[in-house]
């Protein structure tokens, strides 16, 4: 616990660092009586894939909404290039790239027409036609959210992520029910977005996919972070995050 203190009074007196995109400092979200998370921190960087990891109901879900604006955290802060979240100004809003896990979207929303319709919003100069046929959807930029398959919809919610040209991007299961040849191409857009100093933070179940495309993981468990280093270190002597992952949140 004093160690934990320590660390949180560094975060809010010291300089954060150049490479640093996002700080999380004592979160703490409850719902009524449960605490999905509680009291966690730390710091994910640019130009890096920050994987966000735990068993169903660790408290991932609410990290990545709070971390993104949408959810108040009940204790703690989380900031964005050093600024709170809670109060951040549009500019640096325009710069963050949300993919959700459930879509969010409305089942007659069109591609070509939502995809430019965020491309707008976020203000950022991005073509959504090329952003459409990056995550391959060419060929169903007229179609709807309904009539799209799971993979495709992944897609389609990726684009919009891209729309924002992110600085960070929350990225929320993004390979999930996605076919080989699109979840190559998702990874051939994470890395790209990395090669350009983006932040990237996965949230995933999928370990294997961690592993093979993340620098750094950060397991959470019943609501705490329980592991938080770079992959590796984790697994540089040949082991698996799997089998990290699973004996960490036992």
């Amino acid at each position: 616990m004093q160690t934990h203190c320590l660390m949180s009074t560094v975060f809010r007196v010291s300089h954060v660092p150049k490479d640093v995109a996002l700080e999380v400092d004592g979160l703490t979200v409850r719902y009524g009586d449960v605490t999905a998370v509680n009291s966690i921190s730390f710091v994910a960087r640019r130009g890096e894939i920050t994987a966000l990891l735990g068993r169903n109901g660790a408290g991932k879900t609410s990290t990545l909404e709070a971390c993104e604006g949408v959810r108040t955290p009940t204790s703690g802060t989380v900031r964005i290039f050093g600024h709170d979240i809670s109060d951040a100004p549009s500019a640096l809003r325009a710069r963050m790239g949300v993919m959700l896990q459930a879509g969010g979207i409305a089942p007659n929303a069109r591609v070509g027409t939502l995809v430019r319709h965020y491309c707008a919003l976020h203000q950022r100069d991005m073509n959504a036609e090329e952003i459409i046929t990056r995550v391959g959807l060419a060929h169903r930029k007229h179609s709807t959210w309904r009539r799209l398959s799971g993979g495709e919809r992944q897609r389609f919610s990726l684009a919009l992520a891209l729309a924002a040209d992110p600085d960070i991007a929350f990225l929320d299961e993004p390979t999930a029910g996605v076919d080989l040849d699109g979840r190559e191409m998702i990874r051939e857009i994470m890395a790209s977005l990395v090669a350009k100093g983006c932040c990237v933070i996965l949230a995933t179940h999928d370990l294997d996919e961690a592993q093979r495309v993340a620098q750094r993981a950060v397991v959470l468990h019943r609501g705490s972070v329980v592991v938080n280093e770079s992959m590796s270190a984790l697994c540089g002597s040949g082991k698996r995050l799997e089998d990290i992952v699973r004996e960490a949140t036992r």
